[in-house]
């Protein structure tokens, strides 16, 4: 009886080798590759992040700047504060503005002007601060929202009314005081305003925007000499000939009275 030879079936140990050194060169190049997509991802969805915070800065900042109003209020003593002002050392600037819409007009009765501010603070947040009320109390606290993070600096400038870029709002001397209307000091806005917003990751960047000019209340004369004049000559003897139309229209307004009532009877 022959005994068969029996050949060993298998992988030796260079081929099982070989073949893990294979995969492992493919699993390691594919993991490079999943890992690259996602490290790109994430900085693609931070870059998106940060553009989109730059974004509604703008859009906040821009409404803003676009309804800046004249209109000047009353702090927490009862003292009156400009309509745009720089004076406050805890803000940016300060301003009030138009356009605060009321959804609830019939449960919120309030009033659509709002007082706002801008605020840097020492970590970099650039916030928008409002208050409820324009006229404050001593209990009237301002609610306050990042518009965004990472800003090194923020500053403002002013175009005045003599076509000049001032630092400050009001400006310490304006020629304000020779004007008859007392709130003129207030309520004075500049021609136009430069903010420039300072940041590592998108440099610097300028918005110039335009306002509207305040005008001024000036003093009407006497209503009774200006009727007068209209209906007289002018001067001292309008005055007297106004006086007559007066009476002359009195007596008309008599006759038609009469004739009304023979009219009734």
């Amino acid at each position: 009886m022959r005994s068969a030879f029996i050949r060993p079936v298998g992988f030796t140990l260079l081929e099982v080798l070989i073949a893990i050194f294979i995969t492992a060169a493919i699993g390691l190049g594919s993991w490079q590759v999943l890992n690259q997509a996602i490290r790109t991802n994430e900085l693609t969805q931070t870059r998106l992040a940060e553009l989109g915070d730059l974004q509604k800065m703008m859009f906040f900042v821009s409404r803003d700047m676009q309804q800046v109003a004249a209109r000047s209020i009353r702090d927490e003593f009862g003292d009156y504060q400009p309509a745009l002002s720089t004076k406050n050392d805890e803000f940016i600037v300060e301003f009030t503005r138009v356009g605060w819409r009321n959804p609830l007009p019939t449960y919120d009765v309030r009033s659509e002007v709002q007082r706002v501010a801008y605020e840097l603070n020492a970590d970099g947040d650039f916030s928008r601060l409002t208050w409820s009320v324009l006229d404050r109390a001593q209990d009237s606290e301002p609610r306050s929202r990042i518009l965004m993070s990472e800003l090194s600096e923020v500053s403002v400038s002013f175009l005045s009314q003599t076509d000049e870029w001032i630092d400050d709002w009001p400006p310490v001397s304006g020629g304000a005081g020779a004007s008859a209307d007392p709130m003129a000091p207030f309520n004075t806005l500049p021609r136009a305003i430069n903010l420039t917003f300072t940041s590592d990751r998108f440099g610097e960047m300028n918005r110039v925007y335009d306002f509207v000019s305040y005008q001024e209340q000036q003093d009407i004369p006497g209503a009774a000499g200006g009727a007068g004049g209209v209906g007289g000559a002018g001067g001292s003897s309008g005055a007297g000939n106004g006086s007559n139309n007066e009476g002359a229209g009195g007596a008309d307004d008599e006759d038609v009275g009469e004739e009304s009532v023979e009219q009734i009877r």
